[in-house]
C-alpha cells in the first residue's frame, strides 16, 4: 500500500547521529559536528520568565495563533528590525518551531502538482515538506563561484506555468552563504514579474559574521505583498528544544488557511515556552550577540584546521554555523567507497568526528561534507586538532 509519507527519508543526519551515539555508549569520545543544535543555555531572563509562567499557572490552552504579549513582541520585532510591512499583530502566527511553520505554510500554499523553486543544495526537510503538501520541488543549483547565492537568471529559466513560489534561505544551510541585497532585489523583481509567492526562511538571521548584513526579502518593495517570512527562536536564543517559531504573513487568504492549519495540527504552542519567547524578544539581546561572536570564533578555528588538512576544501561562511567543504579528487576512499559518505564514515570510525554527507542536502551536494560548529567550543577545538592528522593518514 503506497503512501506519500513513504517517500520521505529518515534523514542522513539521524543515521550519523545514531552511529556516534553507539560509539559514545561504548565509551568512545565523540565530537558532535553533525547536527545544528546550539550548545548554549537559554538566556537567564528567558528561563526566569518561563519559571514565572509556571508559578503563575500559565499551563492551559492559549489562543491558537499565540498569546497576545508574544504576538505583539513579534510584530514589533519584524516591523522594526526586519522592516516588514505587516499590517498588525494578527498577521503573525506562532508555530511549533520553524519546521512546523514551513510544513503548514506549504500545505496552505500548494495544490497538487504546484512547483516550488528551491536552492540545491538545501536543508533536506524543505523538499520533503513540499512533497508532503502535494507539490513538486524544483531545484536550482547554487554555485561556489557565486558564493552559493542564487543566480536570478537560472531561477527565471526554471519557472513554468505550475510554479507557485520561490523559496529562499539566508543565511543558508548548509553552506553558510548570505544572499546580497542585489540578488534579493533581482529575485523579488522576478517574483513580481511572474506573480509568484516568496517563502523566506530566516532561521539564522542573527548568526552572521564579518560585518555581513542580513536583509529580509519581504522588506523590499517588489516583495512586500507576496512574501511569507519564517522565523525561529531555536538558533538566535538557543531554544531549539523548546520548539517555537513564527510566521509573518501579509496575504489574507494564506493567513486564514494558516490559522486553520494551526488549529488542526497543534491548536497552539506550549504556553510556558510562549512566555519565554516574549521575554526573549522584549528583553536584552546581549546573549544573542555573544553567541554570534563565539560562533565566529569556532568558524575561524575549524576553517583554519581544514586549510591545513588534505582532501577537503572549505568555503568560508558569512552566516549560520556550518562549514561546507568540497572533496578533492585525490581522496583515496574508505571501505570500498569513494563518495561523500565514505568521508563521513571514515571520520566517525577513525576519530569519532561527526559530519554530514553533502548528498543529504540534494544532488548538488554530492562530493561535499558539512561540519556543524554549533557544538561546544571545546569540541570544535578538539576536532580542529584531529582533522589535519586524521585526514593526512587516510588511505594508509
Amino acid at each position: 500500500m503506497s503512501h506519500i509519507v513513504d517517500q520521505v527519508s529518515l534523514g542522513a543526519i539521524v543515521q550519523v547521529r545514531d552511529r556516534l551515539l553507539e560509539q559514545q555508549a561504548r565509551g568512545q569520545k565523540v565530537l558532535r559536528l553533525e547536527s545544528g543544535d546550539p550548545s548554549f543555555d537559554i538566556p537567564i531572563h528567558v528561563r526566569e520568565a518561563m519559571e514565572k509562567a509556571l508559578r503563575d499557572g500559565h499551563t492551559h490552552y492559549t489562543a491558537s495563533t499565540g498569546i497576545l504579549v508574544l504576538r505583539k513582541a513579534i510584530f514589533q520585532k519584524v516591523t522594526t528590525e526586519n522592516r516588514l510591512s505587516v499590517p498588525n499583530d494578527d498577521h503573525v502566527v506562532v508555530t511549533n518551531g520553524g519546521m512546523h511553520g514551513l510544513y503548514i505554510l506549504f500545505r496552505a500554499l500548494l495544490d497538487a502538482g504546484d512547483e516550488v523553486i528551491l536552492p540545491d543544495p538545501m536543508w533536506t526537510e524543505i523538499a520533503e515538506n513540499v512533497r508532503l503538501a502535494g507539490g513538486k520541488p524544483v531545484p536550482v543549483v547554487i554555485h561556489e563561484g557565486r558564493g552559493y547565492e542564487y543566480d536570478p537568471a537560472e531561477i527565471e529559466a526554471a519557472i513554468t506555468p505550475r510554479t507557485r513560489a520561490i523559496f529562499l534561505n539566508t543565511p543558508h544551510n548548509p553552506t553558510g552563504a548570505v544572499t546580497s541585497p542585489e540578488t534579493l532585489n533581482a529575485i523579488a523583481e522576478i517574483a513580481e514579474k511572474h506573480n509568484l509567492m516568496l517563502i523566506s526562511d530566516e532561521a539564522y538571521e542573527h548568526v552572521i559574521y564579518d560585518g555581513s548584513r542580513h536583509v529580509s526579502i519581504g522588506s523590499l518593495p517588489a516583495a512586500q505583498n507576496r512574501t511569507v517570512s519564517v522565523f525561529t527562536m531555536s538558533k538566535t536564543y538557543a531554544m531549539s528544544g523548546l520548539r517555537l517559531g513564527y510566521l509573518a504573513i501579509n496575504n489574507p487568504q494564506i493567513l486564514e488557511r494558516i490559522k486553520k492549519l494551526v488549529r488542526c495540527t497543534i491548536n497552539g504552542v506550549n504556553s510556558v515556552t510562549q512566555h519565554g519567547a516574549a521575554a526573549a524578544l522584549n528583553g536584552p539581546q546581549a546573549a544573542t550577540r555573544s553567541m554570534a561572536q563565539e560562533y565566529q570564533k569556532r568558524r575561524d578555528i575549524l576553517f583554519s584546521a581544514l586549510e591545513e588538512a588534505p582532501y577537503l576544501k572549505a568555503f568560508k561562511p558569512k552566516g549560520a554555523f556550518y562549514l561546507w567543504a568540497r572533496m578533492e579528487p585525490e581522496w583515496p576512499g574508505y571501505n570500498g567507497g569513494n563518495d561523500d559518505w565514505s568521508v563521513t564514515n571514515y571520520l566517525i570510525d577513525s576519530a569519532g568526528i561527526g559530519s554530514s554527507p553533502g548528498s543529504a542536502f540534494g544532488p548538488a551536494g554530492d562530493g561535499y561534507i558539512r561540519f556543524a560548529f554549533s557544538c561546544s567550543t571545546d569540541q570544535v577545538e578538539e576536532a580542529a586538532k584531529r582533522l589535519p592528522e586524521v585526514l593526512s593518514r587516510a588511505g594508509k
